[in-house]
């Protein structure tokens, strides 16, 4: 390559126009060089305060200030992309990854992994849907169809990653003819040209600037580089052919260091067999077993389908991936059980102990013998509910925020705020358990390990987990509360009705009592999310605690916590597949599957031995909990046979 490079510089040299002078010739081959490049890039535009105040409330100005909080926007989008040749479509991936080149060096300016927002630039008639769709997975992202305006208005903007993507042949129509060279004299450092077709065009570009070419836009080309600028993808081709900047071999590697999306066809996947899943879904809601779901499989810890079904009320505002469900108990797995395990790393919490250790106030109770692995694999025998005798009442709700009453509960309820106090002092009173220590499912087994945690960590539960869980993976749709902290409604899928108590329809207000009184938070239940944010932290285990290269549990906690525990077929805190899902099993499962169901028809499993995650989310009890047809139809077994059957059936040389 360095020989190719010094021959390319000198030929260039010796037939430019310009003289050859004694003792400057070094100098004069990297100016020529440097020529290719815009030298405007050192210029900068300069305002006075007055005119970028003025620049910063106008159209373009105020779309350049805001970024969309991705998170609650809807996601509209199902993966993978439809095909109606899937071989053909998948050697056109295969043949256009290998061929799109990194030709600058993107050190400390790609990945974007961990990037909380970007900008995204584009021709106005060349706006790149499937990209944008992508990119939102990872971050927000702020999108901007070019004017004039763009560049005078930026400087007032606040600094982002800027992506910048353009087709050529440039001078196909005035429109297509360098349009961005209006962004040069800006200065601007952290830029991503992501540019389609032919290398040999990009000249006069700033040397800042990390350049991206690939030789064809479509939906694959922009699905693979979505990925890519945060890290999801690798790319790790070479220039074919030499252009007056850049030599033949050109290219850098760009490693793919956190997992993201991959054609199901690449892991050995034919994404037709999950026609019957859908069929099975579809027939679910055609049934009203269910007004809507959403089905997420990853393998390998790469998502190779998501998809949403029906809808959030029966006809009524059709579900997407970004939509957040009521996980019920699943709560107890992706939140108590990661919590205390993350206590049980540091060395702040004993599987042996007992609750009265971290809980005095009840070292003269029976509920203060139980041991926390007890707890964990519901083997204590205590009664299956919290103690709610006397408090579930209109006594204790208001239909106006007052002094007293300060948790909404509910469209326009709120409970006195002394009713969580009153629901721990209800455990001080009488309790129904087992004379002898039996397996017996029961929320009061989690809202027990809720109190301890928070006893051990002194702060609440959603706050550790916040902070040593979801927001380093950035999982901003797995959250307590939605509605009382600000999610807007229409992405969250409603649950039942109560007119008594709660104010009418459920829509981001915990659907379970006991979570309920105890402000939305508890260790039942209370934890709301989509199908991909969840699937990204039960793809934390398969990975041994490990997420980019940070550990957020070690390895042994996980394996402790996943395996079977030596009470009951149960894990520490995780329902395990092999304890009732034989035909599951016998489809392919592995014995170490592990995972969670949900009252309201939720459902995650994590597979370590076959490298799956899978979620199946539904709001079954809409709008009546009492309705059974979910479960008599079986919908949940037959999805998860289906992933199971879905595995192998692709030849990757097929």
């Amino acid at each position: 390559m360095k020989f190719y490079l010094s021959t390319f510089l000198l030929a260039g040299f010796l037939l430019s126009s310009q003289p050859v002078q004694a003792g400057s010739w070094a100098e004069d081959i990297i100016d020529w060089f440097s020529g290719f490049f815009s030298s405007e890039e050192t210029s900068t535009t300069t305002y006075s305060q007055a005119e970028m105040d003025s620049l910063s409330v106008t159209p373009t100005g105020l779309l350049l200030n805001i970024v969309p909080e991705s998170d609650t926007l809807p996601v509209e989008f199902s993966w993978p992309y439809e095909s109606l040749t899937v071989s053909t479509d998948l050697e056109r991936h295969n043949r256009l990854l290998r061929e799109t080149v990194v030709l600058t060096n993107p050190t400390g300016k790609l990945p974007l992994a961990g990037t909380p927002a970007i900008r995204v630039l584009y021709r106005s008639d060349q706006r790149p849907a499937r990209f944008l769709d992508l990119a939102r997975r990872f971050a927000d992202v702020q999108e901007v169809a070019y004017d004039e305006l763009v560049a005078q208005v930026l400087p007032s903007a606040p600094e982002l990653p800027t992506i910048v993507m353009a087709d050529d042949p440039i001078g196909l129509s005035s429109a297509n003819a360098d349009w961005y060279s209006g962004l040069y004299p800006l200065g601007l450092s952290n830029v991503t040209m992501i540019h389609f077709g032919d290398p040999a065009l990009l000249t006069g570009l700033p040397e800042k600037w990390t350049l991206i070419n690939s030789p064809l836009r479509c939906k694959e080309s922009e699905a693979f580089l979505a990925q890519a600028v945060f890290g999801a993808e690798l790319l790790d081709g070479r220039l074919s052919e030499s252009t007056a900047v850049f030599p033949a071999g050109t290219g850098y590697r760009l490693d793919a260091i956190t997992n993201g999306f991959a054609l199901p066809e690449l892991l050995g996947i034919d994404r037709e067999k999950f026609d019957h899943i859908d069929y099975q879904i579809n027939r679910g809601i055609r049934y009203r077993a269910m007004p809507g779901a959403e089905l997420l499989v990853m393998k390998d810890g790469k998502v190779v389908y998501e998809k949403a079904y029906g809808h959030h009320t029966y006809r009524r505002q059709k579900v997407n991936t970004g939509d957040l469900y009521d996980l019920a108990s699943i709560t107890k797995a992706a939140a108590t059980s990661f919590a205390v395990m993350k206590l049980y790393d540091e060395g702040k919490i004993a599987l042996d102990a007992r609750v009265k250790d971290y809980l005095p106030e009840f070292k003269r109770r029976t509920i203060g013998r139980y041991k926390i692995e007890q707890l964990l694999s519901h083997h204590s025998g205590l009664q299956s509910d919290l103690p709610l005798n006397g408090l579930i009442g209109r006594q204790f709700v208001a239909d106006s925020i007052r002094e007293d009453f300060q948790l909404a509960i509910g469209p326009d309820r709120w409970l006195d705020t002394k009713v969580p106090g009153l629901v721990r002092k209800g455990l001080s009173g009488k309790i129904d358990y087992t004379r002898r220590l039996m397996y017996r499912y029961s929320d009061l087994n989690y809202y027990l390990l809720q109190l301890i945690v928070e006893e051990i960590a002194e702060e609440p539960m959603e706050e550790l987990l916040e902070r040593e869980f979801y927001a380093p993976m950035r999982l901003g749709r797995l959250t307590f509360n939605p509605a009382a902290n600000g999610v807007p409604s229409n992405v969250v899928v409603p649950t039942v009705v109560d007119t008594w108590m709660r104010g009418g329809l459920l829509r981001g207000y915990v659907h379970d009592e006991g979570a309920a009184l105890l402000g939305g938070v508890a260790g039942h239940a209370g934890l709301f999310g989509n199908a991909h944010d969840l699937a990204r932290l039960f793809q934390l285990l398969n990975d041994g605690g490990t997420f980019e290269g940070e550990q957020l549990l070690t390895p042994e906690t996980v394996d402790l916590f996943t395996s079977r525990g030596r009470y009951n077929y149960r894990a520490l805190g995780f329902d395990r597949l092999a304890g009732g899902w034989g035909n599951v099993i016998s489809a392919g499962a592995s014995n170490k599957t592990f995972g969670h169901l949900g009252f309201s028809g939720t459902s995650v499993w994590a597979d370590p031995e076959n490298g799956l995650v899978f979620v199946l989310l539904t709001n079954r009890v809409h709008p009546d909990p009492k309705n059974e047809r979910f479960m008599s139809m079986n919908i949940r077994g037959k999805v998860y046979r289906g992933i199971y059957r879905a595995l192998n059936s692709w030849e990757l040389d097929s």
